[in-house]
């Protein structure tokens, strides 16, 4: 045990004195601390530090003072246009700056950074006096054929850069201004509708017609295929076989659709039987042209497939007096896409949803009377560039439908059942009211007396 705190002791007097020593060197060195990184290393069982200088850096801090205005510059080019802008680099020093602008591109920026090609500064140098400012011009030009996109670089003015006490991959330069440049080429296809998403029912075959429209000057070429890198799908114990492939699947279109014109593309599915659950996937319309990123290149389609049930839903609940019963069934149908223009027929067999429902009670099957049928939907005015290409503007578009069914019994204290067998619909709500709903008289607060009510009206 006094071996043991022996050794504690000893420990702490020698980190007491390495702290010491370290804190007592000189600072104006260049093996000062604080611009040199120390690594602890054993040697025969004694504890020394290996000081590791920083390259490149003052280690005094004394950095040149420039004001670069503006320190961030965005230039928005179409590919083969040429566009130039003007930064101001003030010295804020009490001498001569001596300023290089140097592209500096960052490690690990991806795909869409700028090349040093596109870029021109003039002057490439020079010497700026203490209080004195000096402009560059960097001038942007970006080839042809360039893909549409945002690159970004760094320009850094002089050598200077940060202390670190650590390893980097890049210098952290002081004086720098931030470069970005939007190549914005018009992409020369337009599709109505960028993605389909549907109810399918396994057994049925379904067609979805797309117009695509050629804003170009040259004919545009077609080759649309099933794409192959559709997003994987998910169960409780991980990835599933998809629903559907290839074979499920016919795509027709047009070779080449002129300028200015439009074509159609036709996706026709066969989704095979017994077949319930999702699938996500997209069509290639395998068009290679520079200013049409990927997503603008395909359909996206988005499918939820399900199959008619072999027995219906029930619902048991208790009815505790002799009351009416009323039940309303609505069927969930979400926004669909392609959306069919308001009083037309869709082009794919989207049937209306129904229900058998059956009612029973203590005393065995009761009399359920179909009272009322409501249909309600969703309607734009073709405003939204997801639901139209635009050469119709202002058309009305219905975008999703629902369906309301309300029955009615007369109720006995007991025990009833709610059978459900749903037709053309993936879900559906149900709701059971028991009693005689309150009226907007039922329901008031309070109720004036006759006699106030009448003064009241008089007056």
């Amino acid at each position: 045990m006094q071996s043991y705190l022996g050794k504690i002791i000893l420990a702490v007097i020698m980190v007491c004195t390495l702290f010491t020593t370290c804190t007592a060197e000189d600072s104006g060195t260049a093996w000062a601390v604080s611009s040199a990184s120390s690594i602890a290393m054993a040697t025969s069982g004694d504890m020394v530090f290996q000081k590791i200088p920083v390259a490149g850096t003052d280690v005094m801090g004394n950095y040149t003072k420039l004001e670069i205005m503006p320190s961030y510059m965005n230039f928005v080019v179409e590919p083969g246009e040429k566009k130039e802008m003007t930064v101001t680099v003030r010295n804020r020093d009490t001498k001569t700056a001596h300023v290089e602008p140097m592209i500096r591109q960052q490690p690990y920026a991806g795909l869409y950074v700028a090349d040093n090609s596109w870029i021109d500064v003039t002057p490439a140098r020079a010497d700026i006096p203490a209080g004195e400012s000096a402009k560059f011009t960097f001038t942007v030009l970006v080839p042809t054929g360039t893909l549409r996109g945002s690159y970004s670089t760094t320009v850094a003015f002089t050598d200077e850069t940060y202390p670190t006490s650590y390893p980097q991959t890049s210098p952290n330069y002081i004086h720098t201004l931030g470069l970005n440049i939007n190549v914005a080429s018009s992409p020369i296809i337009q599709i109505a509708t960028p993605y389909i998403s549907d109810q399918l029912e396994s057994g049925e075959e379904y067609t979805y017609s797309i117009d695509v429209k050629n804003k170009g000057s040259t004919p545009l070429t077609l080759n649309p295929k099933l794409g192959d890198d559709s997003y994987p799908m998910y169960g409780p114990y991980g990835p599933v076989e998809s629903l559907m492939d290839v074979k499920a699947f016919t795509i027709s279109a047009p070779a080449t659709i002129p300028p200015g014109r439009n074509g159609t593309v036709t996706v026709k599915v066969n989704v095979p039987q017994n077949a319930s659950g999702y699938f996500n996937g997209n069509v290639d319309l395998g068009i290679d042209d520079p200013s049409i990123r990927l997503e603008e290149n395909r359909i996206q389609l988005n499918f939820l497939i399900w199959k008619q049930p072999t027995g219906g839903f029930s619902k048991v609940f208790a009815v505790p007096a002799q009351e009416p019963i009323k039940i309303e069934l609505t069927s969930a149908m979400p926004m669909m896409y392609p959306v069919s223009v308001s009083g037309t027929s869709a082009n794919h067999p989207r049937r209306e949803p129904t229900f058998d429902a059956t009612l029973t009670g203590p005393g065995g099957a009761t009399n359920l009377v179909l009272v009322e049928k409501v249909i309600r939907g969703s309607v734009n005015l073709g405003t939204d560039s997801l639901l139209t290409n635009g050469d119709l503007p202002g058309q009305y578009q219905e975008t999703s439908s629902q369906y309301i069914f309300t029955y009615s019994a007369q109720g006995t204290p007991g025990t009833w059942t709610l059978a459900v067998m749903p037709k053309n619909t993936q879900s559906f709500e149900y709701k059971i009211t028991l009693g005689k709903e309150k009226t907007a008289e039922d329901s008031s607060f309070f109720t004036l007396p006759f006699g106030l009510l009448t003064t009241l009206t008089l007056q």
